[in-house]
C-alpha cells in the first residue's frame, strides 16, 4: 500500500487495564487506551492496512493480546522495552452502575515519540489522535508538523485532541484554551469537561455542556477558528458544535429500543476513544461531513460498550464484530436518526 494511502494514526495509550467492580471478581490485562480500534471497524481488510498503530509496550506485554493486534491487519508499529513494563492502570467503579469511578496509572506511561517517525509511513497520515495533556500536545502538534515539512508533506492533517483526564483541571484550562487553536477536533467527555472549569464538578447538564463547549468554540478551535467541539456524554450521547453546527446524536443503544439496547451495554470502558477513531474514518469516507462522522463514532462507541475489552472480530464474506455488521449498524442509526427529523437538535 502506497504511503500516501494511510488514513489515520492513534497516539492514544495501550494500556492493560485492571478493573475492579462492586461486588465482583475484577479482571486484569484488559487493553485498552487506544482509538485505533474505532476506527478498524471500519475499514476490512484489505483496507485495515490503511490504518497505522504505533504501540510502545514493556517486557510483560501478553502474547495473547500481542497476537491479537496482529491478527487485525493493520500496519502495527511496535517498540518494546525490555526493562520496563507496559503501561498498566486501575479502574474501580464505585458502585454497579458504571459511572462514578476511579482512574489511575500502576507503572509509568510509556508514549510514542514524534522521533520514531521520519522514514515510516505513520508521517503521511491523513489524521492524527493524540491523548495528551495541553502541555504536551503544543509539543506533539508542533514537532510532526516540523516532520511532515521536512519529508515535503505539504498537506496538513487533521488533528483530534483528546485530553488526558488526570490532566483536567483548572489549573490547566487557559493552556488548554490556548492548544485548542492548533487542533481540529477538541474532544473531552462531559465530565472531563466540567472538570477544567470547576474542582470536583458535578455531573453537567446539557445545558451547561453546551455553555462549556461553547466557551472554547469562541476562544478559537483550529486554524482559523473552523474547528470543531465534540463532548462526549455517556448515556446521553454527543454534543457537536462547530462554525454552522450545533446539535446532540444520541447513543446508539441508549437511544434506540428501550430495554433490550440497554441490555447490551456491558462496560463503557474504551467508548470514548472508539467514537474518536470511527469519527476519523467517517470524516474521511464522507468528505468531511461533521454530523455523519459522528454518526459513525456512535456505531463504533456502540461496539466497545458490549463486552468488557476489544470487541470480538469474525471473518467470513463480510467481517462482523460482536457478530454484527458495522455497516448495518451505521445505517440503522442513520435511520433512526432521519426518522426523528430535527429531534435532537440543539441551539
Amino acid at each position: 500500500m502506497d504511503t500516501k494511502d494511510i488514513s489515520f494514526v492513534s497516539f492514544g495509550l495501550v494500556v492493560l487495564d485492571e478493573i475492579r467492580f462492586a461486588n465482583r471478581k475484577p479482571l486484569i490485562n484488559v487493553l485498552g487506551g487506544s482509538g485505533a480500534y474505532g476506527a478498524r471497524l471500519f475499514l476490512p481488510s484489505p483496507l485495515s492496512r490503511s490504518l497505522a498503530w504505533p504501540i510502545h509496550i514493556g517486557n510483560d506485554f501478553p502474547d495473547p493480546i500481542a497476537e491479537l493486534l496482529h491478527s487485525w491487519d493493520t500496519i502495527l508499529v511496535i517498540t518494546k522495552e525490555s526493562d520496563q513494563p507496559s503501561t498498566r492502570g486501575l479502574l474501580e467503579y464505585q458502585d454497579t452502575t458504571f459511572g462514578p469511578k476511579n482512574f489511575k496509572y500502576t507503572t509509568p506511561v510509556l508514549t510514542i515519540q514524534e522521533s520514531k517517525l521520519p522514514g515510516t509511513a505513520l508521517l503521511t497520515s491523513k489524521i492524527y489522535h493524540y491523548l495528551a495533556t495541553p502541555q504536551d500536545m503544543r509539543t506533539r502538534i508542533l514537532n510532526i508538523l516540523a516532520l511532515r515539512k521536512q519529508a515535503g508533506i505539504q498537506h496538513r492533517p487533521l488533528i483530534i485532541w483528546e485530553p488526558a483526564p488526570l490532566s483536567c483541571k483548572p489549573e490547566n484550562l487557559q493552556d488548554c484554551l490556548a492548544v485548542v487553536a492548533l487542533v481540529d477536533v477538541f474532544s473531552p467527555n462531559h465530565l472531563e469537561l466540567a472538570a477544567l472549569f470547576v474542582d470536583t464538578p458535578a455531573t453537567p447538564d446539557r445545558t451547561e455542556i453546551e455553555t462549556l463547549a461553547l466557551k472554547f468554540l469562541a476562544s478559537g478551535v483550529g486554524p482559523e477558528g473552523k474547528g470543531t467541539v465534540i463532548i462526549r456524554a455517556g448515556e446521553n450521547g454527543c454534543f457537536v458544535r462547530s462554525g454552522n453546527l450545533s446539535k446532540w446524536l444520541p447513543s446508539f443503544h441508549i437511544a434506540g429500543t428501550g430495554e433490550e439496547q440497554a441490555a447490551k451495554v456491558v462496560d463503557p470502558t474504551g467508548a470514548g476513544n472508539a467514537f474518536l477513531g470511527g469519527y476519523s474514518i467517517g470524516y474521511l469516507q464522507t468528505g468531511g461531513d461533521i454530523e455523519q462522522a459522528a454518526c459513525y463514532g456512535s456505531v463504533a462507541a456502540s461496539f466497545a460498550l458490549e463486552q468488557v475489552g476489544m470487541p470480538k472480530r469474525i471473518d467470513g464474506d463480510e467481517e462482523l464484530w460482536n457478530g454484527a455488521s458495522v455497516l448495518d449498524r451505521l445505517n440503522e442509526y442513520r435511520a433512526r436518526q432521519e426518522s426523528v427529523g430535527t429531534q435532537g437538535s440543539s441551539s
